[in-house]
């Protein structure tokens, strides 16, 4: 027989054993998702410095000689943005939820806005200046996933969401700011909310006739938009154009997409080196927006793209595993909204830069300069951080 204190020295201790394994526990899956975070990390980090590679020349022939310039810009942006995550990534998830109705109406007042009172730059009116010049869009992009996720968890809509009833629920609403953004004209923004739009609906278990009428009512709306001559649209035929015969005008439609391919070419497996880039002395127009992934491609070759696709690919797996492992509905479909954004801007640019789909304005998701757009996906990654939080799982 074990004397009583043996069995009680034993007890005790198997019990602390529960409690510091608990404790283990509770430290592991308590904290966000580290590859997401490591890839954010290393992305951004990555994305800055070609920033500032490729936009040097551009910064110094036109901005006062100062080659800093652009860079200055993005890494306050970069600072700002990061504040933004790491507040939101302490927000609960359910507190969002309760101002996503709120949100989604604010953002289609912006767009509103923008054909009131916009700032028209590059043939497009997509700004707002409110003390600060910034893109409605791209807050919108978050407002669509927000309001999509909301409905399609909501126990008093979801059932009706999923039937021809979520015409009306959200197809319509969403179908409006769409519209706004056509008018814009802003077709790359449409093109990515409409494709996200979809994969979200297919992840709430949309019926069949839902789709069709959504497609009817898109063809219906664009004849509507063509004819109407509200918006003139002949630069899309242009780009399709260029698209199918990139040599037709190497030095007018055809000469961007042109500069990027030669760019990618000469880049080799290796790279030239960072920094020993040729394309971005004024050859490839404004190679730190859309075009960015051509000068990385330049100076560090297959190789360093390969890694730049591989970090993306490791944010979209630890995105769609915290989907997966996502306490509730609404934040399944919303780190799901969040994951195919980025995944389809990613594919999209790639598509770009090397003519595999007609030209449109498709940033590279931190890597491609701008504002608005980093500061609101680094907000955005606030909220896939905070779901990945709340989510059991293993996070390392």
């Amino acid at each position: 027989m074990i004397p009583s204190d043996n069995k009680e020295r034993k007890n005790k201790s198997n019990s602390m054993e529960d409690v510091k394994r608990r404790v283990r526990e509770s430290i592991r899956y308590n904290q966000p998702d580290f590859w997401l975070l490591l890839s954010i990390v290393l992305l951004l980090g990555l994305g800055t410095m070609m920033v500032f590679s490729a936009s040097s020349a551009t910064a110094y022939a036109s901005k006062a000689g100062s080659a800093y310039a652009v860079l200055k810009d993005q890494l306050l942006n970069a600072v700002i943005g990061v504040v933004a995550m790491a507040f939101v990534s302490f927000i609960d998830y359910k507190f969002l939820a309760k101002f996503t109705i709120p949100f989604f109406i604010g953002c289609n007042v912006l767009l509103v806005l923008v054909q009131v009172m916009g700032i028209t730059l590059n043939y497009a009116k997509r700004w707002l200046k409110i003390g600060i010049t910034f893109q409605p869009s791209e807050f919108y992009k978050i407002a669509v996933i927000l309001f999509l996720a909301y409905v399609f968890s909501k126990p008093g809509l979801s059932h009706k969401a999923v039937r021809l009833m979520g015409v009306v629920i959200y197809i319509i609403p969403v179908g409006v700011g769409i519209l706004l953004l056509a008018l814009q004209p802003h077709i790359s923004c449409v093109m990515i909310i409409g494709l996200v739009m979809v994969a979200m609906m297919f992840a709430g278990r949309v019926k069949l006739p839902t789709y069709i009428l959504m497609a009817a009512g898109v063809v219906g709306l664009a004849a509507v938009v063509f004819a109407s001559g509200m918006v003139d649209f002949s630069y899309i035929g242009e780009r399709f154009t260029t698209f199918l015969d990139p040599e037709r005008d190497t030095s007018g439609d055809s000469y961007q997409i042109m500069q990027s391919l030669y760019a990618i070419a000469s880049g080799g497996l290796f790279g030239k080196g960072f920094g020993q880039g040729v394309q971005k002395y004024l050859y490839l127009p404004e190679p730190y927006n859309d075009f960015i992934l051509s000068i990385l491609a330049e100076e560090l070759g297959f190789v360093g793209v390969a890694l730049v696709l591989g970090l993306f690919a490791l944010f979209i797996w630890r995105g769609f595993k915290i989907a997966r492992h996502a306490p509730d509905k609404f934040s399944s479909l919303t780190a799901f909204g969040i994951t195919m954004l980025i995944t389809v801007q990613v594919l999209m640019n790639v598509a770009v830069v090397t003519s595999s789909m007609p030209v449109t304005g498709i940033s590279l998701p931190f890597f491609s300069y701008g504002g608005t757009s980093l500061v609101i996906l680094l907000a955005g990654m606030g909220i896939l951080l905070n779901i990945s939080k709340q989510s059991h799982y293993d996070k390392f």
